[in-house]
């Protein structure tokens, strides 16, 4: 499926580069180009690590990435041991015959079974031999939460209409640390599987890619919604039998970074980054708005663009906890490019409308997903991103500081941020920004084309080209200068 669209019409001719100003119109890649690309992506389907799907897609963006300008394109290889489910089934036993449970998906590199399946009584406790049946219930958040974690506080937010500080915010991807702890002493009392029954209707939970840190845990496991949950919990009570089948593979395979260079007039480098693996149109069309703004930025004279663009296109999402391709990234480049660096902004799920199931009868959305940018605690980036926010006039213009505890025991203040952009800060300290949505519908392998306003991440991709430009140009020094952290 590798194409590089040259019917698509794309602006031409030299492009502006000066801090604060908008950028015209006509001169970036218009929304009919987007939308090619953006349906493109959706059809696609699910990228998991190191598929062949995601092979194809890195070999697209390569090939897309020098179509549109950007220079010294190349692949950075790394190892994986990839896990791939082949058949899935759940059956309980009845008098009468085995009766067909419908599955969500299995839990991602869980483990395997035999062709034939476990077949063993059902526990709603971790008991030796027995499968497991396990509630994920989803965190009651608020909206308020992350207005509390701003740099400047809830008055510093322009908000969207009618908002409401009490709007509940519940995520299914919120939920995998609760996940990973039931795996967990499921997995330690030995038993034989675990089902986990996640507190949301069925149609809401289209082939969930869960749980996706690429821990190879050896228990076969599976996510079911809460209709079914209703009667695995009461046929655990009885002690039924079920049976449960999970046929998967593991194997060594490799998988890349993509990098490409747009240069400037100096080794200075602002870093343009998203990640390649995903689930579906949204997750990630990161890379599609960067290729929208590479193919501007490729336009401007070099001697006008203070600092070169380093596009970085990661992989490794979905196989990991942490961010583990950036992290590669930084690692491996840690005495000559990350030396460089001056700033770097992430981009992932741009455009994104709510989902709810009233749309499912046609309602449509009123307001875009919740967002944000995560930043580090850089007054010039915060500032910047903010500002960006603004002009894109989708999201809320929320700039929030890193607040969960790092584990890598690298971060400069302990505090990393859930977005693939965080090793940025996390691993190497640098002066760094993340925009991110998370729609409940963001981790299913489905179709979502009807939830992607194009229009609006075209706004956004223009709004961003514009805060590149300004970290462009922003002093050295006055991106480096850290402020202190928010209590």
């Amino acid at each position: 499926m590798t194409t590089i669209r040259g019917d698509l019409e794309m602006p031409t001719g030299p492009a502006r580069s000066v801090p604060g100003t908008r950028i015209a119109d006509g001169s970036f890649v218009g929304p009919g180009v987007l939308d090619v690309w953006q349906r493109e992506l959706d059809a696609r389907g699910l990228r998991a690590t190191g598929s062949d799907s995601h092979h194809d897609y890195i070999a697209s963006l390569a090939d897309r990435l020098a179509f549109v300008g950007v220079s010294d394109i190349r692949q950075e290889v790394l190892p994986l041991r990839r896990w791939t489910p082949q058949r899935v089934r759940l059956a309980l036993h009845q008098e009468d015959g085995a009766v067909e449970v419908p599955v969500v998906s299995p839990v991602a590199y869980s483990g395997c079974t035999a062709p034939q399946g476990v077949t063993a009584s059902l526990s709603a406790e971790p008991v030796t031999g027995r499968i497991g049946v396990a509630d994920v219930p989803l965190p009651a958040l608020q909206a308020r939460v992350f207005d509390d974690l701003d740099w400047g506080g809830p008055e510093d937010i322009r908000h969207v209409a009618d908002y409401d500080p009490a709007t509940p915010y519940e995520r299914v991807w919120l939920s995998q640390d609760v996940m990973r702890e039931q795996l967990s002493r499921f997995a330690q009392a030995g038993a034989a599987g675990l089902v986990l029954v996640v507190d949301l209707p069925a149609e809401a939970l289209h082939e969930g890619y869960l749980l996706y840190d690429g821990v190879h845990r050896g228990l076969p496991a599976v996510f079911v919604s809460r209709e079914q949950g209703e009667h695995l919990r009461a046929a655990a009570a009885r002690g039924q039998v079920a049976t449960l089948v999970l046929e998967a593979h593991a194997e060594h395979v490799e998988t890349s970074n993509v990098l490409g260079l747009i240069p400037g007039a100096s080794d200075e480098l602002v870093v343009l980054h998203s990640h390649t693996d995903g689930t579906n149109g949204l997750e990630d069309n990161g890379p599609e708005a960067i290729l929208a703004m590479a193919q501007y930025l490729a336009r401007v004279p070099r001697q006008e663009l203070p600092r070169g663009v380093l596009i970085l296109l990661t992989t490794g999402h979905f196989a990991t906890h942490t961010a583990w391709g950036l992290e590669d990234f930084l690692d491996r480049h840690r005495d000559d490019l990350v030396p460089k660096i001056a700033a770097a902004l992430c981009l992932e799920h741009l455009g994104a409308l709510p989902w709810s199931l009233d749309r499912q009868e046609g309602v449509p959305a009123s307001e875009y997903e919740f967002g944000c940018v995560f930043a580090s605690p850089h007054q010039a980036v915060i500032d910047t991103v903010r500002r960006g926010l603004d002009r894109a006039g989708v999201t809320e213009s929320r700039v929030l500081r890193p607040f969960v505890p790092d584990t890598t025991g690298r971060s400069p203040d302990g505090t990393t941020w859930p977005g693939d952009g965080s090793a940025f800060w996390h691993n190497a300290g640098l002066p760094s920004a993340n925009f991110i949505t998370g729609p409940g519908y963001l981790l299913n392998a489905e179709p979502v084309i009807d939830l992607i306003d194009v229009a609006a991440m075209r706004r956004q991709a223009i709004a961003f080209t514009e805060t590149v430009i300004d970290l462009c140009a922003a002093p050295w020094a006055d991106l480096h200068a850290r402020r202190e952290a928010q209590q």
